[in-house]
């Protein structure tokens, strides 16, 4: 289920155990930041904040530390790290856990204690006793996908912290940028926000003159240029792209990856999926659904299919050695121009 603003909101009463669990790992980290800030003024962290690596440090230490009263103040938080005992995946570690000691300790948790346990896996193994005490017991944050709505907000506070104004304009342009990776784009908004600060907002421009590009979207941007027939342009971008040693093959990958993905999105709009519909069933975000959307309109189904025909050819030519794979690629450009 996608988070909203209010799910990020920590109020008191604290509850005595918190889960936080998913691939969201900046989302964790504001969540743990915000509890522990709750709980502990800045003087308390240096005696009553401690945190445990189940890899490296058997549970009961973390249990022990956890029914120890607060040192000047009303409460300890301890925080548990990668607790890999609750999932299915296998781990390498050697350390043994005595897991009846931590169910006893949710059936009855310290009242002076916080405990925050911090998974940064995709899923808890819901079969085992263990993880059905855990998120019965405690304040359960499953933090993977998140609301565009949301993403703005926490992107837009980041800019505020510096004085900053971030618009939607940059946000979108951001997105088509960077893609849906909250870190990343976290990062890059600080570093708008220092560049702009009261004096320029945060917009379109800003983000196309300072804005770091993935090489994904450096293809993605090259896909839509050849689209809406900006050959020139289109060449201009793949020479920057080998110049930077970026392997032919992998840039027509990721080409013919691209153009799949909008010939799967017209097949989806013919039968009357919505984007978020799509977003799902093709594990995209919203955005890069939307943004493909519109390149479908472009182009019918048979146009997408010559398109991924031409890929096709072209992969086979580079690797049986018939054409020089950089000329493979440029053929390619100007084939995929030449559609409609």
């Amino acid at each position: 289920m996608a988070l909203t603003q209010k799910d990020l909101t920590i109020n008191k009463p604290l509850s005595p155990i918190y889960v936080l669990f998913g691939k969201q790992s900046y989302l964790i980290q504001l969540i743990k930041d915000k509890i522990i800030n709750q709980a502990l003024t800045q003087e308390e962290k240096d005696f009553n904040l401690s945190s445990y690596n189940m890899e490296e440090t058997p549970i009961e230490a973390a249990i022990e530390d956890a029914e120890t009263l607060p040192f000047i103040g009303e409460k300890r938080v301890v925080v548990i790290e990668n607790p890999y005992f609750l999932t299915a995946e296998r781990s390498k570690s050697k350390v043994e856990h005595h897991l009846k000691q931590f169910e006893k300790y949710i059936e009855s948790p310290s009242p002076g204690t916080v405990l925050i346990v911090i998974a940064f896996y995709e899923k808890l193994d819901q079969r085992k006793k263990l993880v059905k005490l855990l998120t019965k017991a405690s304040k359960t944050y499953e933090l993977s996908q998140l609301t565009d709505d949301l993403l703005f907000k926490l992107l837009e506070n980041i800019a505020l912290d510096y004085d900053a104004h971030y618009t939607k304009e940059g946000h979108e342009q951001l997105l088509a940028l960077v893609g849906p990776h909250l870190t990343y784009l976290a990062n890059e908004v600080k570093k708008f926000a220092l560049y702009c600060g009261k004096d320029h907002p945060i917009d379109k421009s800003i983000v196309n003159e300072l804005g770091a590009r993935s090489l994904e979207n450096n293809v993605f941007s090259l896909v839509d240029m050849v689209m809406r027939k900006q050959t020139a342009n289109a060449y201009h971008l793949l020479n920057d792209l080998l110049k930077q040693k970026e392997e032919p093959v992998r840039l027509l990958a990721l080409i013919s990856r691209q153009i799949r993905i909008v010939y799967q999105v017209s097949l989806f709009q013919n039968e009357g999926y919505t984007q978020k519909q799509m977003a799902a069933k093709l594990k995209l975000h919203p955005y890069a659904v939307k943004i493909a959307s519109g390149q479908a309109k472009a182009f019918n189904r048979q146009d997408l299919e010559r398109a991924l025909s031409q890929c096709a050819e072209a992969d086979y030519q580079m690797k049986n050695g018939s054409m020089e794979k950089t000329l493979a690629l440029e053929l390619l450009i100007h084939k995929l121009a030449q559609i409609k």
